[in-house]
This record gives C-alpha cells, structure tokens and sequence, in this order.
C-alpha cells in the first residue's frame, strides 16, 4: 500500500483528513510525527498559508522516505482586515476557543457586515521532491451566537448563510464534503493520484 505523511499532530485535523481520503476512495496507509521519534517541531514563522504550509511539508520531508503533505488554514473576517488568518490558531493564546469566539462575538456586536471565510493551503511534497499547492476557501459570516457541538475551534462561529446554520451545528458530514480542507483535499485527490 502507498505511504503518505501527515505533518500534523492535532487529532481533529487527522479525524477530517482521515474521513475526507475514505469519503472519496483513496486508500492509503498513513503516518504522522506521533509516528517517528522526532525531537524537534518546524518552526511556523511564514506570512503567509503558503509558506507555513511548505515549512511544515519540508521540514518532515527532510525526515521521512515518503511523500508529505501539511496544511496551513484558518479563518480570516473582514472585520478584522482578513485577521486572524494565519494567527489563527495562536490569536488571543491566553484563551480557549470558546473564550475566543465569545470575544469575537463582543467585538463584532452591531457589526452589519460580518463576512468571513476559512482558508486552507494544502503543501504537497511529491516522491518526485516537487512542491504543489491546493487552496481551499469555504464562505460564511460571523454568527450573532456561538451554536453547536459539532465543530472545534470557531465552528460555532462560522455561519453558513445558505443553511443558516454555523459549521458546529451542521457536523461532520457536512465538513468532510464542503468545508475548506475538503476543498483542498479533493484538488490535491485528484492531482496526486499518480504522485504517491
């Protein structure tokens, strides 16, 4: 069976990927640093998705015999001039996510124009040693509330307009088919077929 590295340790990152590749047939045996005794991490200091996403990909890449793939996303609102982007994940770091959503909600109250969209730029080291990206944006708003249980990190906060419902009321089914990572994930199914 083809090998392929995920350069990620989140456990919801991997659960996503994991149904994603299932979802649309891909069958392949798959490793992540919890793999491999690595004593150091790469060091995410890119201003862009891209450019982490690549720090992330070669740094593994250098690492493993095997082809690689690492992700940068995160969400980018209008109200915050495209913030918090690629700070995502480390924006308001003394909070937890709902602590962080809930602030959001606070600043943005009365905020007529309350556009977002998540963004992720899939990095793929080929066995080739050539470099591919794939870009994934899902549109939505910024909710008035958080709601749902489904999601993690803003999922309660991100609201699909045409289902009025945020991307933690609508769960997994919906991600996996629709959301940024998915978008992503089936251009980079349907380029790499042949790459692994």
């Amino acid at each position: 069976m083809k090998k392929l590295f995920i350069a990620s340790g989140n456990a919801h990152k991997l659960e996503e990927i994991n149904d994603i590749l299932s979802r649309n047939g891909v069958e392949i045996e798959l490793y992540t640093p919890k793999d491999f005794d690595f004593k150091e991490e790469p060091v995410e200091d890119g201003t862009t998705f891209e450019e982490n996403a690549y720090k992330k990909a070669s740094f593994y890449h250098e690492r493993v015999n095997m082809p690689v793939i690492a992700d940068d996303s995160g969400i980018c609102i209008d109200f915050l001039d495209g913030g918090p982007g690629i700070h995502s994940a480390r924006y308001l770091s003394d909070m937890s996510y709902p602590e962080k959503c809930q602030y959001i909600i606070r600043m943005m109250d009365g905020v007529k124009e309350r556009g977002a969209r998540f963004v992720d730029v899939l990095c793929f080291i080929d066995i080739n040693n050539e470099v591919n990206y794939y870009k994934g944006v899902n549109e939505g708003e910024i909710a008035l509330e958080a709601k749902g249980e489904k999601g993690f990190g803003y999922d309660p906060i991100f609201l699909i307009p045409e289902y009025n419902r945020t991307e933690a009321e609508l769960g997994e089914d919906y991600k996996n088919e629709f959301s940024h990572r998915a978008k992503a994930l089936k251009k980079w199914i349907i380029d790499a077929k042949d790459k692994l």
